[in-house]
């Protein structure tokens, strides 16, 4: 009789998959603990831990796509924050005639622009 290699196999002999506290090691390895302080808090080894996080691959992939999904809004948002700030500023340094002000906030502007188009580009590759 052939052997069988599926999920539930893995299950049947995954260490891990059939600890008492699974679930809490589950939310511990996606939420990025180390494995050597989970093997040590769970009387687990690193390499038993290590298998079953091909277990959790699909869960770990989401995590991290959320995780990236939460810095790049971080990042926007300061950048809409520096774009605020320097027309701000380009219209205070315009009112008072401070020109050489006004063409460096134009200039910063200018940057800015450049890595909204940056940001989008890479954002349309990702996708």
């Amino acid at each position: 009789m052939a052997k069988q290699y599926g999920p539930a196999h893995q299950s049947a002999r995954c260490t891990v998959c059939n600890h008492p506290s699974h679930s809490d090691i589950d939310r511990a390895l996606i939420d990025g603990v180390p494995l050597r302080t989970l093997a040590a808090t769970h009387g687990l080894s690193v390499s038993a831990l290590f298998r079953h996080t091909k277990h959790l691959q699909h869960q770990l992939d989401l995590h991290q796509r959320q995780v990236d999904r939460s810095q790049i809004t971080q990042f926007l948002d300061k950048l809409e924050l520096l774009e605020f700030r320097l027309d701000r500023l380009f219209h205070k340094a315009e009112e008072s005639h401070s020109f050489h002000v006004s063409l460096g906030c134009l200039q910063e502007s200018f940057r800015v622009l450049s890595l909204w188009e940056r940001v989008r580009h890479s954002l349309e590759d990702r996708s």
